[in-house]
């Protein structure tokens, strides 16, 4: 789980927002289906994991975080069918002008700094696998896990690093 936190972190300083938000909206699958006996997820398990770990957002619901993953992962777009909004504004660092702006309707549109956005569920996974990383499912799951291997991985590729 650290590499894909550190993976997070990484792209919010290299100022790759977008990517940022990708992989933070994927989290909950991911931290969902490490818990499943299958390791997979479902669209109930992920907006399970959201209600009981992502608090913090009144006017973000697991419904609407479940959405907006599937607008900007399948289709790259901030609003999907089934949110009660339009579309989510995230906001980047303004440090020219010194504006912050975080957890805001707009009309039809739902105002979150993507920064926060980020290292607020970052947290959440934080807690959720201090919480976890114990549990048969996740520790069986966890060999699965996408993760950087420096040395490849025996007996498909070895002796350069490898994504497996």
């Amino acid at each position: 789980m650290q590499a894909i936190i550190g993976e997070v972190n990484r792209a919010l300083e290299a100022e790759l927002y977008y990517l940022a938000v990708m992989l933070s909206l994927s989290l909950p699958d991911i931290c969902a289906a490490l818990e499943a006996p299958t390791g997979e997820t479902t669209r109930p398990q992920y907006m399970a994991w959201c209600d009981q770990w992502f608090t913090g957002y009144p006017d973000l619901t697991s419904k609407d975080l479940y959405c907006l993953r599937c607008g900007v992962l399948h289709q790259g777009r901030l609003g999907h069918k089934g949110m009660q909004y339009a579309r989510v504004l995230f906001t980047l660092p303004d440090i020219v002008r010194g504006n912050y702006a975080h957890g805001n309707v707009m009309n039809d549109a739902l105002n979150l700094d993507a920064i926060t956005f980020c290292r607020d569920m970052v947290g959440c996974v934080m807690d959720w696998y201090a919480a976890k990383k114990g549990d048969a499912n996740v520790v069986k799951n966890l060999s699965r896990l996408v993760q950087l291997h420096e040395n490849g991985l025996s007996p498909y590729i070895t002796g350069v690093p490898v994504i497996a």
